[in-house]
């Protein structure tokens, strides 16, 4: 990426441990003016590309921060806007594939507006063409309104080459009823920063998060997650699951928030790490911060190495310790690779996890 000037991102709501450094997180920027290549694929009843939502999405909090809109507004990339109905449950997906390619930088901003009462499925597909092999810059902007009682289970899976700097940034809003599932699979870039924000403001809203990561060689990865709990009875669960191998490494922020006046509100953060080699680096920082007395909040963390026992078993039944590692490997990212509802991303991931890079990578 060009030289340019450096951007705090993934900032704690809370400094703690300064000494350690991981309350935020810079990323270094160049002068991006260009909008990523966007397919998209659309069910009529989905109302695309308008810009009648833009006022509310432009007050919505992101995971990443506001540094991140700088960007955005410096290179006027617009919203690309998804717009569901009132009242209606969109049974046909709605797929948004981004392709980008070797010393490129480009942004791509996603709106997603949910009317009352609706319902809508988007997966989102970030995979690189050819040219890997050059420096390249991708950011990704999503935010999310859901009006009362809508329905949205989103979808992102980022497969682009190790020379990738690449940044993924989420931001909802939820009224009274209101619930929003997010899945995420990491896979690929070599610098890679997330964050996402959910601010559960109506009664009984909630939010669900599933983050699933493959990292390799020298891939990093720099998250921030904040349940923001404003409604009562407001419900919020932060899944991690993830691989370290070689010299990766992972920061991963969790934040859960209980503002005064959400009584009743559950939150829960829980972080599976499995750690391939002496080399890598893993660091998780849990928050939970709490101005009300009636709620439940838990974090749960499980951080290890594969079992001896298990290893050995394996390996004594002819399965080497590299093909175990594998398949160890493997099987958490098969898991959440099963909840996505587009067989071709299905078919790209399994791509990827066999050697190749997608169909969007040869």
């Amino acid at each position: 990426m060009s030289q340019g000037l450096g951007v705090t991102i993934n900032r704690l709501p809370v400094k703690t441990w300064n000494w350690l450094g991981m309350n935020e997180a810079v990323l270094e920027r160049g002068s991006i003016t260009k909008e990523g290549r966007l397919n998209a694929e659309i069910p009529e009843t989905v109302i695309f590309d308008t810009q009648k939502a833009a006022p509310a999405l432009d007050k919505i909090l992101t995971g990443m921060g506001d540094g991140i809109d700088t960007l955005f507004e410096e290179a006027q990339i617009p919203y690309r806007i998804l717009r569901s109905t009132a009242g209606m449950k969109i049974e046909e997906t709605a797929r948004l594939r981004i392709a980008s390619r070797g010393n490129e930088e480009t942004l791509n901003r996603i709106g997603l507006f949910l009317e009352k009462d609706s319902e809508m499925t988007v997966v989102m597909d970030v995979s690189c063409m050819q040219e890997r092999e050059k420096q390249a810059f991708a950011g990704f902007q999503t935010r999310i309104y859901a009006e009362e009682n809508a329905r949205l289970h989103l979808v992102q899976v980022q497969r682009l080459g190790e020379a990738f700097t690449c940044f993924n940034d989420v931001g909802i809003f939820c009224k009274e009823g209101a619930k929003v599932e997010l899945l995420q699979l990491i896979l690929g870039g070599g610098t890679n920063f997330y964050g996402a924000r959910a601010e559960l403001s109506g009664k009984e809203s909630a939010w669900q998060s599933d983050i699933g990561y493959l990292l390799r060689g020298g891939q990093r990865l720099d998250m921030n997650y904040v349940a923001l709990h404003e409604g009562k009875k407001t419900n919020s669960k932060i899944s991690v699951s993830g691989v370290l191998r070689d010299r990766a490494s992972k920061l991963f922020r969790g934040t859960i928030d209980f503002q005064t006046g959400c009584g009743g509100s559950e939150g829960e953060e829980t972080e599976d790490v499995l750690l391939l080699d002496d080399t890598v680096v893993n660091r998780t920082i849990p928050l939970i911060l709490c101005g009300e007395e009636d709620v439940q909040g838990n974090h749960g963390a499980t951080i290890g190495r594969l079992d001896e026992k298990l290893l050995f078993y394996l390996q004594s039944r002819g399965i080497c310790r590299e093909e175990v590692y594998e398949m160890m490997a493997r099987a958490r990212i098969d898991a959440l690779n099963a909840r996505i509802p587009d067989a071709k991303v299905q078919a790209g991931v399994q791509s990827w996890l066999e050697g190749g890079n997608g169909d969007e990578c040869q």
